[in-house]
């Protein structure tokens, strides 16, 4: 299935969202997912073996106030062709973001509304910050950036907050990082 070249948001009153074999395409394309919005005691987002191309942006809005008992975020088998991948902002407690099994390549900058990026990346996030009981893990991935001063996980200007028994964790990826002055985590702005 291909999806419409669209600025769309979702997620709103849902528990659960899962998009399968979809094909995300064009500068045109962002595709939002409101966490702040969905609700139930137990909220998932699933996106699995999706194409994202062209300019395609998958921006994962979280919401420390959403009113869901925990949260599940999958993004795995996913192919990111000149696409890009923006987790931003709190999520509630009791969340756990997985991305894993993904591939990525840039060859050149993916502009995102809203978000100053200054450089390629594959990965872009901003003000992500997780508490109590949360964890965002990035493993099994293959990043390949073949563009000079690219990145395959930016932290872009707001800091990385992670508390409160919670965990941040890029665990057995691949990076080729081809273009000179590349780096494999950016960090623009400060940690916690």
């Amino acid at each position: 299935m291909v999806y419409p070249e669209v600025v769309q948001a979702v997620g709103s009153g849902l528990s659960w969202l899962c998009y399968r074999n979809v094909t995300f395409s064009g500068g045109g394309m962002s595709l939002t997912v409101l966490v702040g919005a969905m609700t139930g005691e137990v909220a998932t987002v699933t996106f699995d073996g999706c194409t994202w191309r062209d300019g395609a942006v998958l921006l994962l809005l979280g919401n420390a106030h959403a009113a869901v008992g925990s949260l599940n975020v999958v993004v795995t088998g996913n192919t990111f062709s000149d696409a890009l991948l923006s987790p931003e902002g709190g999520f509630p407690p009791r969340t756990n973001i997985t991305i894993s099994g993904n591939r990525f390549t840039v060859t050149r900058l993916i502009p995102r509304s809203g978000l100053r990026l200054g450089s390629p990346s594959c990965v872009a996030m901003n003000g992500l910050a997780i508490s109590n009981d949360s964890a965002v893990v990035l493993s099994g991935n293959v990043f390949r950036s073949v563009t000079a001063f690219s990145s395959a996980i930016h932290v872009v200007e707001s800091s990385l907050r992670v508390l409160w028994r919670s965990l941040f964790a890029v665990l057995g990826n691949t990076f080729h990082m081809d273009g000179g002055g590349s780096t494999l985590i950016y960090l623009e702005g400060s940690g916690q």
